[in-house]
């Protein structure tokens, strides 16, 4: 095959398009770093959890994966999988308030749920979805799609809640859900592809160590960050300071963006450790009487959630840094 001799257009042609190119990721990089000069480090991470089954309990780890369906660590990722009653209805610890004794941990590429009273069950970290059948529902006002996880977890978490239940499980090969298209009382500030999986809105919910401490010291009982169930909790910084915070950075790459406050609900009166459900509905009470912000109605506000837009790696320990609302 002949080929032919570059000619010096050709080369003015290509030295135009290398030169281009150089420009555009000095302007990148430009970009990035004044990008970066906007932020300031608050604090470093305190603590990160994973919650393998919705509404279940914490699995604490020290370091972890950021992906864009929510932390995972050594093959689990948080709320890939899902607890219904025989009419597909989602069953959370607001009605069984023992689904937080269910602890999960990663063995031998196996996800282990443990509870007192219980056997442990072991279920597969990825079910193989070629096998399973796949079932859809609406979720939260958007359609998901999933698998059953087969007759000895039905038997399992039927037999702990003692009435009949089964569990479910979904991950991004199966679709996620697009909280861009959420369907809310208020204006909608999540990004088209700000993905989920079973979470209540977005992949990642950050609080701080601070403001519990602030609400802490306003009860006889102090209340557990777990009881908030954040993913990510950071401390050495100001009470409430998440209310002012618009993008979020973890070391040197890990980049999210604010999306909406928590709402809260009942499940923070629910103790951790116990299972045992706050009389006085503390500190949710608490809350309601200083944390409530239009336009989010009467449930208190509590943390911030956030969506992932560089992923990376975080360990505890790491420097936060944050851009505040201007």
């Amino acid at each position: 095959m002949a080929t032919r001799l570059l000619s010096q257009s050709d080369h003015t042609i290509m030295a135009a398009v290398v030169a281009g190119a150089a420009v555009g990721l000095t302007m990148m990089a430009v970009v990035g770093h004044n990008h970066r000069k906007l932020f300031q480090q608050i604090g470093t991470v305190a603590n990160l959890y994973i919650y393998p089954v919705k509404s279940c309990g914490a699995m604490e780890v020290s370091e972890a994966n950021c992906t864009p369906v929510g932390l995972e660590s050594n093959g689990v990722n948080d709320r890939h999988w899902m607890i219904l009653d025989p009419s597909d209805h989602v069953i959370t610890m607001k009605e069984e308030p023992r689904l937080t004794l269910v602890k999960c941990r990663s063995v031998d590429g196996r996800l282990l749920l443990e509870a007192p009273g219980m056997d442990h069950l072991q279920l597969p970290q990825r079910p193989d979805l070629r096998t399973r059948q796949r079932q859809h529902k609406i979720l939260l006002g958007q359609a998901v799609t999933m698998v059953c996880c087969g007759g000895e977890a039905e038997k399992w978490i039927s037999e702990f809640l003692g009435r009949s239940a089964r569990m479910v499980f979904s991950c991004r090969d199966l679709g996620p859900r697009d909280v861009h298209g959420r369907p809310r009382r208020w204006p909608n500030t999540a990004r088209q592809g700000d993905i989920t999986i079973f979470a209540y809105l977005t992949s990642y919910l950050v609080t701080n160590t601070a403001s519990l401490q602030s609400i802490n010291g306003q009860m006889t009982t102090p209340a557990s960050m777990i009881s908030f169930r954040p993913n990510i909790a950071v401390r050495h910084t100001e009470a409430f300071d998440e209310d002012n915070w618009l993008e979020l950075r973890i070391g040197e790459n890990v980049l999210f963006h604010a999306v909406e406050p928590c709402r809260r609900c009942p499940i923070t009166t629910i103790d951790p450790n116990t299972a045992e459900v706050n009389l006085e509905r503390q500190p949710l009470e608490l809350l309601k009487s200083f944390r409530c912000r239009p336009p989010y109605g009467t449930a208190p506000i509590f943390g911030l959630y956030v969506s992932l837009d560089l992923p990376g790696r975080v360990k505890v320990g790491d420097p936060v840094y944050v851009m505040r609302k201007k």
